[in-house]
């Protein structure tokens, strides 16, 4: 027990003394998992805030409309009321101006198509319609716009006023009022019931601003009837607090469409529930677009956050083979000696998984929050702690990083100790392919054939790192192909929501960007650890800092090229299949500069992390190195 204890202190001290590596894999894992974790909570977050503000002004569950002329009649409400499930009912007329019956212009005679709501108050009880600008109105006269139209192409504001024609009836009405429906707080164009974008929500409180319809009855002469009653807000009864995009509550919803459709028939009635109302199923279908999102880039955080791992714990192991020869020959057993190099990666891993799950589903919505403002009206996020998706995706890194580092391990330990007190042998050079190409290869200078020996000296280094690279420029590839995408008008028109996915994607660049960086420091950090004999023996032989430090990164250079190169094929198959499963655009859409740009930024990332490392290439002290030879 004692013998395990301090056993187990050493990993503390493998953390102290490879400091550098610890960050980087913890680094590595908090970027992967605070990108999952923030995309992933932005769809709940969003869901719950549309679902608690449409909860406290009493949003309607489902609208009955009826296709008869003649509309409802007093016995066909009340024997919706009395239905099973259904609580509060409140009945009104709603005509677009498609349907010809009403019609509306502005002084300058020019027409919108608009959609008219006769009220019997602004305060219904259920979908409250609620004040946003001006005053409501008091006198005949006085109508209400609502806050949609000024999101549309329509220029009228408070005070303008407007001729609407009603069921052939010409009145003058004066906008002093902008207000709020529960059920429409999307600022894009709704469609009338010829699928036309509407240009204008008008509201009549028709117990101030009275509408009737003139007809010429038999043997009397000419009457006013009050308009039919064409729409029914319905409130279930026993929904609570349910939110809108339950399962609880599209059962609820679909059981009510069904007795009311058999109650009525369904030629009779059109029952529209959330999935049918456009502002709810655009929220939907914007969830879900958010989703495939969530679902897709992780997949490529796993992958380089699993070769970032093994690229380091191989090489820790390696630097620690005559310690582990130690513990073998003290009597410590493979699983214990094996749990000493898992405990530093679990470590790196809890710390980064708990530091991004809390920060990304925090920051990352506030962040993004802004842009959900260009599609929706938004009252203010209802934050919460979503980490489901985060959740997964440190399970999933954990696991893949625990399998790495036993795979690392598990090599080393099939060795016998006095195998691992002696240092490995160098890798013998070998005749590259270039060699066989005389043409190119005797017109390379000395330092440039050393350095694609090099190259391809060590393959799975090389491996590593290009596989590291394309994923990280695949992935910058796709947020300059999302942003690409997202500015097409024609894209744009699809699908309605191209400022938030141009936030979005400039969100996955900027973390995109943040993991090439750290993918490339960390390689190039390990590689100059690997070469420290090297690096003496050039400064011993009197090269300068400069020439040194060209001689480690002309191989990096050419090994993230060869990612680029690799990576810009596999960014565009990303975008193809994100913007497949998102409907969204199309990989034609993404500019042919942005490839350029992703190969450039890529690069330029490189160029920022030699900067970095050229002091530690000047800090290698040739006697320490050089001892090693020994």
């Amino acid at each position: 027990m004692v013998m395990k204890k301090t056993f187990a202190k050493t990993v503390f001290r493998t953390i102290k003394s490879n400091f550098a590596r610890f960050i980087a894999i913890t680094a590595v894992v908090f970027l992967g998992v605070a990108f999952v974790a923030g995309l992933g909570a932005l769809s709940p977050i969003y869901k719950e805030t549309i679902s608690d503000e449409f909860i406290r002004r009493g949003g309607a569950d489902i609208v009955v409309k009826s296709k008869a002329e003649t509309g409802f009649s007093d016995d066909d409400l009340g024997k919706l009321a009395g239905l099973d499930g259904i609580g509060k009912t409140v009945a009104f007329s709603a005509f677009d101006t498609a349907s010809e019956a009403v019609k509306v212009t502005d002084k300058n005679g020019k027409e919108y198509n608009a959609r008219v709501y006769l009220l019997p108050k602004f305060d219904l009880e259920i979908n409250e319609v609620t004040l946003t600008a001006g005053t409501l109105p008091e006198i005949d006269g006085e109508i209400a716009i609502d806050r949609y139209q000024n999101n549309t192409k329509s220029p009228i504001n408070l005070g303008d006023e407007l001729t609407l024609t009603l069921f052939g009836v010409e009145k003058t009405a004066t906008v002093k009022a902008e207000v709020a429906n529960p059920l429409n707080f999307t600022k894009i164009e709704e469609p009338d019931i010829d699928e036309n974008p509407l240009d204008l929500i008008i509201y009549i409180n028709t117990a101030v601003f009275p509408v009737r319809i003139p007809y010429e009855a038999p043997y009397v002469g000419v009457i006013e009837l009050d308009p039919p009653v064409t729409d029914v807000y319905v409130r279930l009864s026993g929904r609570g607090d349910t939110g809108v995009f339950t399962g609880e509550y599209e059962t609820l919803s679909a059981a009510a469409k069904s007795k009311i459709e058999e109650a009525f028939g369904a030629d009779n009635v059109a029952v529209l529930t959330s999935k049918e109302n456009y502002s709810l199923a655009l929220t939907e279908n914007y969830a879900k677009k958010i989703d495939v999102i969530s679902l897709i880039f992780p997949a490529f955080f796993i992958a380089v956050v699993a070769l970032v791992v093994l690229t380091t714990m191989t090489r820790l192991i390696e630097e620690e083979r005559p310690i582990i020869a130690c513990y073998r020959t003290l009597g410590y057993g493979n699983a214990l000696i094996a749990m000493k190099y898992i405990g530093f990666a679990l470590i790196c891993c809890l710390i980064g998984a708990v530091c991004g799950l809390f920060a990304g589903s925090w920051i990352l919505p506030i962040a993004i929050f802004p842009a959900f403002k260009a599609t929706f009206f938004f009252p203010g996020l209802a934050m919460g702690l979503h980490v489901e998706y985060g959740i997964i995706c440190a399970a999933i890194m954990t696991a893949a990083v625990i399998a790495v580092t036993t795979y690392s391990i598990s090599n080393c330990l099939r060795a016998k100790p006095a195998e691992l007190l002696r240092p490995r042998s160098p890798k013998p050079g070998k005749r590259i392919f270039l060699e066989h190409v005389p043409f190119i290869w005797n017109r390379l200078s000395f330092k440039y054939k050393s350095t694609y020996r090099n190259v391809f000296r060590y393959v799975r280094h090389l491996l590593m790192t290009v596989i590291s690279v394309a994923g990280s420029t695949a992935l910058v590839l796709a947020g300059f192909g999302l942003r690409d995408v997202s500015l097409n008008p024609d894209a744009t028109k699809i699908a309605g929501f191209a400022d938030t996915f141009e936030l979005i994607s400039f969100v996955v660049i900027l973390f995109a960007a943040a993991l090439t960086v750290l993918v490339i420091y960390n390689l190039t950090n390990l590689n100059i650890g690997e070469r420290k004999r090297e690096i003496a023996t050039l400064e011993v032989l009197g090269y300068y800092d400069g020439e040194v430090a060209g001689y480690i990164y002309r191989e990096v250079a050419i090994m993230a090229l060869f990612g680029v190169i690799v990576g810009l094929p596999l960014g565009f198959g990303l975008c193809w299949f994100l913007f497949e499963y998102l409907d969204f655009g199309s990989v034609t859409m993404i500019k042919w500069y942005s490839y350029l740009i992703t190969a450039g930024v890529t690069l330029l990332f490189v160029a920022f992390v030699f900067l970095l490392l050229f002091p530690k290439i000047k800090k290698v002290d040739m006697n320490d190195s050089l001892k090693t030879l020994e």
